[in-house]
């Protein structure tokens, strides 16, 4: 499309505009970016957390299996009744005994030493870890699985290996971690009576870290994350936005050097160095298509008298209002020039004499009805004979010239 003239078709790919619409792109992509990397890192903290506390409740297991396998080769320790109570499930023989010196003991066995270390922790503790032993075939009620552990230990009978959830306990959020035990030769003692062979699934072990701690610290981190990912993304947005406006800056300088270099300051029309580029490209098509091509050379009838009479500053302005007519008579893809002086030019591209003498009549009328002069029109045409442009603007010429030997305020064509 042929350049527009800047006074009233501006340019909707000019190179500013597309600066300004690609630095909205980059800050909305970086924008994205920092949104993502923040979210992701958060997301990656979330998941570590839970991880730590998971490797906790497994250090936990693992300690607790270590003691109960010392404790199950002892089969078991005996403690003062004084200070301990005998274990109404533990159905053995010797569970209670009397020293020589008349001391009451009762047999602790590993299960119900676990159960004595960790309310210890419990009494201890705000936030303790809950250790809890369970089976499917449980001898003390309150090692009856829940729902979630019964499917646990279901699961451990066909090959899985643990499970665990994130969970509330008494109001406070907890990760449950719960693990099999296996039958040994040491349990029997114990269990024996209910069928258990070694190596049988005997029951798991819950675990349940509090997660409040490890909330405390992710919070933390969250709001370091959030500190730091916004100073980044400030940061480089206002490098950005700095780098957009010393381009914008050096685009502008640009765009009016060309305007300048491209357009009658005065008029706001394409000046002769445009038309060169825009005529050229035309008659190329011309030549090598067959495209129709017309031009239009325009002058204001007796404009030295106009000027001789109402001053240069007057006729500078005619001179900008009849430019304006001629943008307005004109389409998009017309290019209206100031070809020199009160002399005017119109490249029609894909134009017929026809057509084009439609456009220069209703140029001619409108600076009759709005400007209080007239202008003088001549019409010209490419013909497969023509070797170059020069022709077609002397042809335009020559009908300029017989329009004004006919009376001036009228449009001739050539031939």
């Amino acid at each position: 499309m042929i350049l527009q003239q800047v006074t009233t078709r501006q340019m909707t790919k000019k190179p500013s505009n597309i600066i300004k619409r690609h630095g909205r792109y980059l800050f909305l992509a970086w924008t994205v970016i920092v949104l993502i990397s923040f979210g992701y890192i958060i997301h990656a903290r979330h998941r570590n957390m839970l991880q730590e506390a998971a490797l906790e409740a497994k250090t936990y297991y693992e300690l607790n299996m270590y003691y109960r396998v010392v404790l199950a080769q002892f089969g078991g320790i005996y403690v003062p009744i004084a200070k301990v109570p005998p274990n109404p499930y533990l159905p053995v023989l010797n569970r209670d005994i009397t020293t020589n010196n008349g001391v009451q003991l009762t047999l602790v066995n590993p299960a119900y030493m676990t159960r004595i270390v960790f309310d210890t922790i419990k009494s201890k503790s705000k936030l303790p870890v809950i250790n809890k032993i369970t089976s499917l075939k449980s001898l003390n009620p309150a090692n009856r699985p829940d729902d979630w552990e019964k499917s646990a230990l279901i699961s451990f009978e066909k090959g899985q290996e643990e499970a665990s959830e994130v969970t509330a306990i008494d109001g406070k959020p907890y990760l449950r971690l719960i693990k099999p035990f296996v039958t040994e030769e040491g349990c029997l003692r114990c269990h024996g009576h209910q069928g258990y062979k070694p190596g049988d699934i005997r029951g798991g072990i819950s675990i349940a870290v509090p997660l409040q701690p490890y909330y405390d610290a992710e919070k933390q981190t969250w709001k370091a994350t959030a500190a730091t990912h916004g100073i980044l993304w400030l940061f480089v947005s206002l490098s950005l936005l700095l780098f957009t406006r010393m381009t914008l800056k050096n685009t502008k300088t640009y765009e009016e050097t060309k305007i300048l270099a491209l357009y009658d300051p005065l008029t706001k029309l394409a000046n002769r160095r445009l038309l060169d580029i825009e005529f050229e490209k035309s008659f190329a098509k011309a030549k090598r298509y067959g495209n129709q091509l017309s031009a239009i050379m325009a002058d204001i009838d007796y404009f030295k008298e106009y000027n001789d009479t109402h001053g240069h500053e007057a006729g500078d302005v005619i001179l900008a209002k009849v430019a304006n007519l001629f943008l307005r008579g004109i389409r998009e893809t017309d290019l209206a020039v100031r070809y020199g002086g009160e002399e005017f030019f119109i490249l029609l591209p894909q134009t017929s004499v026809a057509e084009a003498q439609e456009i220069a009549e209703r140029i001619r009328k409108s600076v009759e009805d709005e400007a209080g002069l007239t202008i003088s029109l001549g019409i010209s045409a490419y013909r497969k004979e023509m070797k170059n442009r020069e022709e077609i603007i002397k042809e335009a010429d020559d009908a300029l010239y017989r329009a004004k030997q006919k009376g001036r305020n009228r449009v001739e064509m050539m031939g």
